[in-house]
C-alpha cells in the first residue's frame, strides 16, 4: 500500500521542514495542500511553484494528489452569488494549471456548499455547473479530479456515496472520479465497501482516525474508528491507488512528525507496508 504525507499537518513550518521529515520518514509521495504560506496560487505563483519542484525532486518524491484549500478560503463552488461563483471556478482552474506545472496526475475538489436560503436542488445546480466547468479544463489538461465528499458539518450538498454518485453522473467526465475520507464516510455512516459497490472507479484515499462525533482529522488510534477494517475492504477490493494520512488539528500543529510516525507505526503493525 502506498502512504502519503501531507503538508497541511505541517502548516506552521517552512514546507522545506516538511519534505525533510518525509524523507526521515521514508515516505516518498507527497499531498500537496495548496495554501499559504506553503503555497497560494495568487502570491508569486511561479516563482514559489519552481521552488516545490525542485525540492521535491531533490528528494525523488512525488505529488500524488494536488488539493487546493477550499474549506477555509473564500471559495464556494456552489454560491448563488454568480461573481464569487465564477472567481471560485477561476480558483480552482488556476490550481488545474498549477497542479499540470507540478507533473501531478490529480487534483482534489470538493461540492462547497449551499446557500441556506436556498433550496438544496438550486444550490446543487450551481455545484453542478461549476465542477462540469473545471472537468472540461482538467480533460483538456489530462488530470483526474477527485472529488471528495465533505462531512455534514462542512456541506449540505456531496457528503456520503449517493450524492458523489449523482454528480459523477450528471457532469459524465472521464476526468471526475470519486474518493473516500474515512471520517466523511463514518459520520454518513457508510463503509468502503458501500463505495465499491456504488461507483465505477475509486481515485483517492484518505486514511484518518476520527472521534465519530465531530469532523476530527485524528491520527490512526487517536480516536475511534474502524480503520484496521477499512484497510482490510481496501485490500479486499485490490484498490492500487494511494492513502493519504490526512491529520489535522491544533493538537498536532507543533508537533506533526509523531502524529504521522506514529500512524506509520500502526499500518507496519499490520504489515501491509
Amino acid at each position: 500500500m502506498k502512504i502519503a504525507g501531507m503538508n497541511i499537518t505541517f502548516r506552521h513550518y517552512p514546507f522545506r521542514y516538511f519534505l525533510d521529515c518525509m524523507d526521515r520518514l521514508n515516505i516518498s509521495s507527497i499531498e500537496l495542500w495548496a495554501g499559504g504560506p506553503h503555497l497560494y496560487v495568487y502570491r508569486n505563483l511561479l516563482s514559489n511553484l519552481r521552488e516545490i519542484k525542485r525540492e521535491v525532486k531533490a528528494r525523488n518524491m512525488e505529488i500524488v494528489c494536488y488539493t487546493p484549500e477550499q474549506c477555509i478560503y473564500p471559495f464556494n463552488l456552489a454560491t448563488s452569488d454568480s461573481p464569487w461563483r465564477k472567481a471560485s471556478i477561476d480558483y480552482f482552474i488556476e490550481n488545474l494549471h498549477a497542479a499540470v506545472e507540478l507533473e501531478t496526475d490529480k487534483m482534489l475538489i470538493t461540492s462547497g456548499i449551499g446557500d441556506f436560503s436556498l433550496t438544496q436542488e438550486e444550490s446543487w445546480k450551481y455545484a453542478s455547473d461549476s465542477i462540469f466547468q473545471i472537468s472540461k479544463a482538467a480533460e483538456q489538461e489530462g488530470i483526474t479530479l477527485a472529488l471528495e465528499p465533505l462531512t455534514k458539518f462542512e456541506s449540505n450538498l456531496i457528503i456520503d456515496t449517493p450524492g458523489l454518485k449523482r454528480m459523477i453522473e450528471e457532469i459524465q467526465s472521464p476526468s471526475l472520479k470519486g474518493m473516500i475520507d474515512t471520517v466523511a464516510m463514518q459520520l454518513a455512516g457508510e463503509t468502503p465497501d458501500d463505495y465499491f459497490s456504488m461507483l465505477p472507479e475509486l481515485s483517492h484515499f484518505h486514511l484518518i482516525d476520527g472521534d465519530s462525533e465531530t469532523d476530527s482529522h485524528l491520527a490512526l488510534d487517536d480516536g475511534n474508528l474502524n480503520w484496521r477494517e477499512y484497510v482490510k475492504s481496501l485490500q479486499n477490493h485490490q484498490y492500487e491507488g494511494v492513502c493519504t494520512l490526512e491529520i489535522m488539528g491544533s493538537s498536532y500543529y507543533q508537533n506533526p512528525q509523531d502524529a504521522v510516525k506514529k500512524s506509520l507505526e500502526k499500518l507496519n503493525e499490520l504489515e501491509i507496508l
